[in-house]
């Protein structure tokens, strides 16, 4: 790209930043998540490599399609799958072979996201009697949903921390934007579905001493 190109394009991006979007200078905040550092995406280890654009795209969408996959189980042990069947079969595609990270993928993944949620969140309010076979069910299932929450939450600093500098991510700058907005509100909402979905299920008698143990980075 020529000078006069990446002139133009750095405008462009300051444009549009100045603009409000919301996307790198407005990042939603969630309760307790890590605060990436100014002046850089992320700290890694000693020795190992810097996330870039496309292994944070990559990494998120891995998180994002565990974590739909679990809500879904979630809802179905809770009675409420047969409704998520069409989202099931979207993030059995996701999950089949090498399947690369683009917007439109992560936009399937978060989509799924938020209706298993809307699914939970009604079950939960329902406030259906669960059978013993059901609860044991739920138990675990409620593990791997926490586990696939604090995954996603985990990834929001690198996340954020590339966001804030766009113009030096390419062509991976319009994923990590989009995740920039999504990422911290399916972790929000994820995270408020744990609050109620914890008490409806101990007052069910569900054991939820697992789940709360992989919970505790969540504040819940």
């Amino acid at each position: 790209m020529s000078s006069k190109a990446n002139f133009l394009l750095t405008l462009a991006v300051s444009a549009i930043l100045t603009a409000g979007t919301g996307y790198a200078l407005n990042l939603p905040k969630v309760p307790g998540a890590p605060t990436p550092a100014p002046t850089q995406a992320t700290a890694p280890a000693a020795g190992a490599p810097a996330p870039t654009g496309a292994s944070v795209t990559r990494d998120a969408q891995i998180a994002l399609v565990s974590f739909a996959s679990s809500q879904l189980g979630l809802a179905k042990a809770l009675g409420g799958y047969d409704e998520l069947a069409a989202q099931q079969q979207l993030i059995e595609g996701l999950k089949a072979g090498d399947v690369a990270a683009t917007k439109d993928t992560l936009a399937t993944a978060v989509t799924v996201s938020k209706a298993a949620n809307d699914a939970i969140n009604q079950k939960v309010a329902e406030n259906t009697k669960l059978s013993a076979e059901n609860r044991k069910l739920v138990a675990s299932s409620t593990v791997e949903y926490v586990r696939g929450l604090v995954a996603s939450r985990n990834l929001i600093a690198s996340v954020q921390g590339l966001a804030r500098n766009p113009v030096a991510l390419g062509a991976d700058a319009s994923n990590i934007l989009y995740l920039g907005k999504q990422l911290p509100s399916i972790v929000t909402s994820g995270t408020s579905t744990t609050a109620s979905l914890f008490k409806y299920l101990s007052a069910n008698g569900v054991d939820t001493s697992a789940a709360t143990a992989a919970a505790k980075d969540l504040g819940t």
